[in-house]
């Protein structure tokens, strides 16, 4: 079963609208807390194997092979 995508796209934006509307943060604020929350989960989602260094999407079931065909990672390491 594979994870799916992270689309930090869509991720910051539910961020920043968040601090903004129900936390009533300024625009600034909220954007430089949308950022930190988006650099945090792409590192959390990225193989931790010096060989790999590909997202976990890229792995089956997060622990297991991954779909990267010239890549040696056996499984996902976090």
């Amino acid at each position: 079963m594979l994870e799916k995508q992270f689309k930090p796209d869509l991720l910051y934006n539910r961020v920043v609208h968040f601090y903004m509307d129900k936390k009533g943060y300024t625009k600034d604020k909220a954007n430089q807390i949308a950022q930190a929350v988006v650099q945090k989960e792409a590192q959390r989602r990225i193989c931790k194997n010096e060989k790999c260094k590909h997202f976990s999407h890229d792995h089956i079931r997060n622990t297991e092979t991954c779909l990267v065909a010239s890549c040696e990672c056996s499984r996902f390491s976090k």
